[in-house]
C-alpha cells in the first residue's frame, strides 16, 4: 500500500475516533513537527506541548480536512505555526524595542554560518527573545512576507523588518562570541598540550 493511500486509510480510521489509527497517524508526522516545533519553542519542553497542541486540535477538527486542498502535512504545518504564534500573542505580547533597528546587512553574513551544523544554528534561534524568534522564522524560514506577518501578529510591517533586522544582528553577535570562544579554545588546547 502507498503512503498516501495508507495515510487516506488512518485519516478515515481517525474519523471514527479509532485510537490505533491515531497513534499510527501521530508516530507518521510526529517527528517532521517536532522539526518545525523546535524552531519556535524556546526549549525541547515547550517544542513538545506545541506539537501534543497540533495534534490535538487536528484530531479535533479531522473532519475539516479536505486532502484535495493540501496534503495532510502542510495542514498539521500550519496548525502548528498557527498555534506557536498564537500561544505568544496571546499570553505574551511580543516586545518590539522601538520602531526601526538599522536595516543594514553585513556582506560576510554567511561566512560563519555555512561552518555551523543544523543542530548548532537551532540552538542559537532558540536563544533569541520570542519575539526576534517567532518573526526570524515566519520570515526566513517558512517564507512570509512582513505584511503577512505582520496581519499574523497584529504589528506593522516596519517593526516586523525592525525585529528581523534584530534577530539577524543578535545571531551575528552569538555567533562571533562562540568563533572567539572556539579560537579562545583551540589556542588553550594547544598551550596544555605544549607544556605536557
Amino acid at each position: 500500500m502507498t503512503k498516501k493511500k495508507n495515510i487516506k486509510k488512518l485519516i478515515a480510521s481517525c474519523k471514527k475516533q479509532e485510537w490505533a489509527a491515531q497513534k499510527e497517524l501521530y508516530l507518521l508526522f510526529a517527528d517532521e513537527m517536532m522539526s518545525i516545533a523546535i524552531r519556535y519553542a524556546s526549549d525541547i519542553n515547550s517544542a513538545k506541548d506545541l506539537v501534543q497542541e497540533t495534534f490535538l486540535i487536528f484530531f479535533k477538527k479531522i473532519d475539516q480536512y479536505d486532502e484535495n486542498k493540501g496534503a495532510l502535512g502542510a495542514w498539521l504545518r500550519r496548525i502548528l505555526i498557527n498555534k506557536s504564534y498564537a500561544f505568544y500573542h496571546k499570553n505574551k505580547r511580543l516586545d518590539y524595542d522601538g520602531d526601526e533597528i538599522a536595516t543594514a546587512e553585513l556582506s560576510a553574513e554567511t561566512s560563519a554560518i555555512e561552518l555551523l551544523e543544523a543542530e548548532d544554528i537551532i540552538k542559537l534561534i532558540q536563544q533569541l527573545p520570542e519575539g526576534c524568534r517567532i518573526i526570524f522564522n515566519l520570515k526566513v524560514v517558512e517564507g512570509y512576507s512582513h505584511k503577512e506577518i505582520g496581519e499574523m501578529l497584529d504589528i506593522t510591517a516596519s517593526a516586523s523588518r525592525s525585529q528581523l533586522s534584530r534577530a539577524k544582528q543578535m545571531l551575528r553577535n552569538m555567533i562571533t562570541a562562540s568563533e572567539s570562544m572556539g579560537q579562545y579554545e583551540n589556542q588553550y588546547y594547544k598551550q596544555t598540550k605544549l607544556s605536557t
